[in-house]
């Protein structure tokens, strides 16, 4: 395993599965890590789980991502308690799923909601990072969770499709402007995992868009990401060796699914 001592890790959604498991990993690579969470309860619970995992520290917040003076007040935080103007590595793992819809029954609600979590809420972080970075002539690793929905059309509905299409684009924009500036920015196109992303979707979801998602994944036969595999890979696009030759990839993390879908 990598080795992150002297690092700084910042995880969004590190509360549960698979922010929860990149944490855990992290902590056994002896990172210093930051978890926030909207959710207090899970943010307890978790720092009760692994606090004491592995030789790293682990620091939690309950944060609203998608209030920018929140984002603001946590890396003044950071910069606070850690004496860093960024962390060195922020993964972009939170993620809200939509209920499937198609454009013509989506609720611009759940739009403008999905795409400020997804989307939005990741810009602000990365912005934030990037300009730490920069004003302190820092190397710095950005780590986007996106999907194979934003490589294809029926992998969830429209809100969610686009919010990762256009998280895809942010980390190709990113990576390729600050190439010479020691800032990696990749994505790990994540297929299907049994994590806490479908809380928003238990009751009311589109169920034709649902039965045309699922059809695909049961043609290609795929069996779910294990998280915890998942969570290794994080480690080693943060700081394994030969790590530093990857900027701006696009890891397809779904045993196929996406090749098959595509």
């Amino acid at each position: 395993m990598a080795d992150l001592s002297n690092k700084t890790a910042l995880i969004t959604g590190g509360a549960s599965g698979l922010g929860k498991a990149i944490a855990t990993k992290y902590l056994h690579a002896n990172a210093t890590v930051i978890i926030c969470d909207i959710n207090p309860s899970r943010i307890e619970e978790t720092t009760s789980q692994i606090s004491a995992l592995g030789t790293g520290t682990l620091r939690a917040y309950t944060v609203d991502i998608t209030s920018l003076d929140a984002v603001h007040d946590l890396f003044a935080k950071i910069r606070d308690e850690f004496g860093t103007s960024a962390p060195d590595i922020l993964v972009n793992n939170a993620g809200i799923m939509d209920r499937f819809d198609p454009v013509g029954d989506l609720d611009p609600g759940l739009w403008d909601r999905v795409m400020k979590v997804n989307l939005t809420a990741p810009f602000w972080l990365s912005k934030l990072a990037v300009e730490g970075w920069l004003a302190g002539e820092k190397e710095g690793c950005i780590l986007n969770i996106a999907s194979v929905a934003g490589n294809v059309g029926l992998a969830a509905g429209a809100a969610y499709t686009a919010s990762k299409h256009g998280l895809i684009g942010l980390t190709k924009n990113t990576s390729s402007f600050y190439i010479n500036k020691n800032i990696r920015c990749n994505a790990l196109v994540m297929g299907a995992m049994e994590t806490n992303v479908s809380d928003a979707f238990h009751a009311g979801i589109n169920q034709e868009g649902y039965q045309k998602m699922e059809a695909l994944m049961k043609a290609a036969g795929t069996a779910l990401c294990n998280v915890d595999e998942v969570a290794d890979l994080c480690v080693w696009v943060a700081g394994g060796r030969g790590a530093g030759l990857v900027n701006g990839a696009v890891i397809s993390v779904d045993r196929g699914w996406g090749s098959v879908m595509g």
